[in-house]
């Protein structure tokens, strides 16, 4: 018998999320050096879709109705977020895409450290 202990699908999606938002920071990140290059078209950051396909709406559940579901921040329509056809870099956007993108990082990398706190204090027998 086999235990999960280590590899659960929190644990999965809480690492995949962290390596979904760091390619996006590298991607804006790109995006701000070459604000200035005229020849430079713009490297698309929204990898919402690749972190979508990760999750399983199944498993996405609320206790309580006035919790906010993933949908809610999914609902940006994708005219407002490649509004610059033309592939030039609009540095306020790639700002707040970047802002944006730190706060989702730092989300998943707090949840990421309080399961392994957890796993921790498991282990050692400690109650928190």
């Amino acid at each position: 018998m086999k235990i999960k202990l280590f590899h659960t699908n929190n644990e999965q999606l809480f690492k995949q999320a962290l390596d979904v938002h760091g390619k996006q920071h590298k991607a804006i990140a790109q995006n701000i050096a070459n604000a200035s290059n005229p020849d430079y078209d713009r490297v698309s950051t929204d990898f919402s879709r690749m972190l979508e396909s990760v999750i399983s709406p199944s498993k996405v559940k609320t206790s309580n109705e006035k919790h906010i579901s993933s949908s809610h921040f999914n609902n940006r329509s994708n005219q407002d977020r490649n509004s610059n056809t033309d592939g030039q870099v609009d540095f306020t956007r790639e700002m707040t895409d970047m802002a944006e993108n730190q706060i989702k990082f730092d989300f998943a990398a707090r949840a990421l450290n309080r399961y392994f706190k957890g796993l921790s204090n498991a282990i050692v027998g400690r109650i928190k």
